[in-house]
């Protein structure tokens, strides 16, 4: 629709233009009226119409010091002249001034329309080609912007050329910085023109940079670093154009620079960034500090998958979550120091899993009734996003498996005893301390323990002090130290301990061993 401003001091006729057109069938929009040149001035500013309809007679501002008003805001804006018969000189001195054309009064009504028609062609192909000077110009810009994302070595005058275009479409600013969003599923028209209409809302129409798309991402060529404070509001908004859809995304920023040349760097840290999103933290806009991930910490020491398989296991059978838990990370650190890709990590988390999953099958047969529900929770493993998400994942099939063990085993408090007897053999352990723990009597889960073991806990703790104290006097420590080191604080009272079980003293056993 064209929106029109009737300007005239005649009340009548000026209800009569509005009314006696269908102007809507015609393509047009009457906005609103004026009796004289100052409010159509107003009116003009408020409503801004492509045509003004004004008489050149009026008290005060006459049609043709309203024209020459009109023009200083709008060069381009249509208006028809309407003159009595003697005025028909006045009207001629309107049209000299660019006026599309004059009615005589009364108006007309074939004539009118005949006008409207013809103005109605002049404004669509001005729309036109205004429509087709921004998509030029918005291409032209966009393709300075792709030239400036590829590291090219620019010569000076490739350097002077580039400077004087980025001015030339308004991209030579102090600052760059550039934000890459990247869409990971199969993309459709609608979800790229949505995310586009987000960025561009939050950026082009604020006058914070510009939107482009490159190698299948969308981004935006900042020209103020984006603050610490907003970065979630913007993950957000992309979140609710896209996310919606069932769309999976990734956000990043590059580093901030401060020439045209660099913007190739800013924008290889935020690709560099997407392509590492899977080791960083899910749910945000990632940035530069981190690409220095907990993963890439505390990891001097590397252990064979097969061990922590082992080791994993152990921890479910037993119940032990938050042991099950620090070995899950434990071996996805590993396998990260080591330079594992994202689709190799996932492989080996599940040949671990397999692997357990297997174990566990052999030592308690009734688990296999779950083996459909392990074998769909394994597939999904390969389309988790993020080693966090991979994590999460690995617990919540453990501990599954760990439910089901728990339903089945009624002696799983003896197995956690072993366990604590396992890795604490040098503490002052006593049933009653572990009775405690374990909502027992003392007296009950020594029976316990003796059913399942054969063996009184305290005697079962003494064998195996001694079998690591055996390994300790192989290894050459002295008799004094080994006693520290598996619980004795009596050198005497463990010298006795160790002759009962092993049938000679600690020092001769320490000789023979280093005589082999």
């Amino acid at each position: 629709m064209i929106d029109v401003l009737i300007v005239d001091d005649e009340p009548k006729l000026r209800e009569g233009l509005r009314t006696f057109i269908d102007w809507g069938t015609l393509g047009y929009r009457v906005v609103d009226t004026a009796a004289n040149g100052n409010e159509a001035l107003e009116k003009y500013a408020a409503c801004r119409p492509e045509l003004v309809i004004a008489d050149v007679r009026m008290p005060g501002m006459d049609g043709l010091q309203l024209i020459e008003r009109l023009r200083e805001q709008d060069p381009l804006l249509h208006i028809l002249i309407l003159s009595g018969y003697a005025d028909f000189d006045y009207a001629k001195k309107a049209i000299a001034q660019r006026a599309d054309g004059y009615l005589l009064k009364p108006v007309d009504e074939d004539e009118l329309v005949e006008y409207l028609h013809g103005i109605r062609t002049t404004i669509e192909s001005e729309r036109a080609s205004e429509e087709w000077r921004h998509a030029a110009k918005e291409w032209t810009r966009e393709a300075l912007i792709q030239l400036l994302l590829t590291e090219t070595e620019h010569t000076s005058e490739d350097r002077r050329q580039l400077k004087e275009r980025a001015e030339e479409l308004g991209v030579l600013w102090n600052n760059y910085q550039v934000l890459l969003v990247a869409l990971h599923d199969e993309l459709t028209e609608s979800v790229l023109y949505l995310l586009r209409r987000s960025l561009v809302e939050s950026f082009e129409q604020q006058e914070r940079g510009w939107v482009f798309e490159h190698y299948g991402q969308i981004g935006v060529l900042l020209k103020e670093p984006l603050l610490a404070v907003e970065r979630e509001g913007v993950y957000r908004s992309i979140e609710t154009a896209v996310g919606e859809m069932g769309v999976e995304f990734t956000v990043a920023l590059g580093s901030k620079v401060s020439s045209l040349g660099e913007i190739a760097d800013s924008y290889g840290v935020a690709r560099e960034l997407i392509k590492l999103h899977f080791f960083l933290e899910d749910g945000k806009l990632l940035c530069e500090e981190d690409a220095y991930s907990e993963h890439e910490e505390d990891c001097s020491e590397v252990f064979p998958s097969e061990t922590l398989s082992d080791q994993i296991y152990y921890a479910v059978d037993i119940g032990n979550k938050k042991a099950m838990k620090s070995l899950v990370r434990q071996a996805g650190r590993s396998l990260v120091t080591e330079g594992f890709t994202e689709a190799d990590i996932k492989r080996r988390f599940v040949e671990i899993l397999t692997s357990i999953m297997s174990k566990g099958f052999k030592q308690h047969p009734e688990l296999q009734q779950q083996s459909r529900q392990y074998s769909d929770m394994l597939t999904e493993i390969y389309h988790l996003r993020s080693i966090k998400a991979l994590y999460e994942k690995t617990d919540d099939f453990l501990q599954q498996m760990m439910t089901h063990l728990g339903e089945n085993d009624k002696h799983r408090e003896v197995k956690i005893m072993l366990d604590l007897i396992e890795r604490n053999f040098s503490d002052n352990l006593k049933l009653e301390t572990l009775s405690g723990v374990l909502n027992y009597n003392s007296a009950y889960l020594g029976k316990l323990f003796k059913n399942e073991t054969g063996e009184y806990f305290n005697t079962y703790l003494d064998k195996v002090r001694i079998e690591k104290a055996k390994a300790y006097l192989e290894d050459g420590l002295k008799v004094y130290q080994v006693a520290e080191k598996v619980g004795y604080t009596n050198v005497d009272y463990f010298h006795s301990k160790f002759k009962k079980y092993v049938g000679t003293s600690p020092s001769a056993y320490r000789r023979h061993a280093s005589s082999e």
